[in-house]
C-alpha cells in the first residue's frame, strides 16, 4: 500500500501557523537533556518569531546550541489531530528588520491591537526559529488519502 500523504499544503500550513497561538519550543541543555517550554509566537515570512526573557534556561541553552525544534498542534479526537513540527536554528532577532511587522502582528494576535509591553520590560529578547525542516500532518485527510492510495494501488 502506498504511503498516505497527510501533510498540510503550503497555504494550509501558513494559515494553521498564523491562527495558532502557542509553540512548544525544545532546546537542549549542556547535559544533553531536552528542555521544552510553551511560548507565544508569530509566523511571518517563513520564520517563527517568539519573545522570551534573557537568562532563562531556554536562552542559556541556545547560547551553547542554537538548534531547536518547535511543535504547534491541535485536535481533540484522533481524526482531528493536525500539527506542524519545525526544526532549525533559534537565534536572537532583536536586530531583524521585520520586527516592526512582527510587533504589529503580535499586537493584533495577543494584545487586541494594543501596544506591546515588552519595550517597557527589562531583559526581554526576540527570538526567531528559521526552519530548515518542516513536517506537518492533518489526520482529517486520512479518508481522502486512503481513497487516493487505493486508486493508485488498484
Amino acid at each position: 500500500m502506498a504511503k498516505l500523504d497527510l501533510s498540510l499544503s503550503d497555504a494550509e500550513l501558513y494559515e494553521f501557523l498564523a491562527e495558532r497561538r502557542t509553540v512548544r519550543l525544545a532546546t537542549s541543555g549542556p547535559d544533553g537533556l531536552p528542555h521544552v517550554v510553551p511560548l507565544w509566537y508569530v509566523w511571518f515570512d517563513g520564520t517563527m518569531f517568539m519573545n522570551s526573557t534573557l537568562g532563562n534556561v531556554t536562552v542559556r541553552n541556545l547560547k551553547s546550541n542554537p538548534r531547536g525544534a518547535g511543535i504547534v498542534d491541535d485536535g481533540e479526537t484522533y481524526e482531528e489531530l493536525r500539527g506542524v513540527l519545525l526544526h532549525g536554528t533559534v537565534e536572537p532577532a532583536d536586530e531583524d528588520v521585520r520586527l516592526v511587522q512582527v510587533a504589529d502582528l503580535w499586537s493584533r494576535k495577543y494584545m487586541g491591537g494594543g501596544p506591546l509591553p515588552y519595550g517597557n520590560w527589562r531583559n526581554r529578547v526576540w527570538l526567531r526559529l528559521v526552519p530548515d525542516r518542516v513536517k506537518s500532518w492533518d489526520f482529517s485527510k486520512i479518508p481522502e488519502a486512503k481513497a487516493g492510495a487505493r486508486a493508485v494501488d488498484g
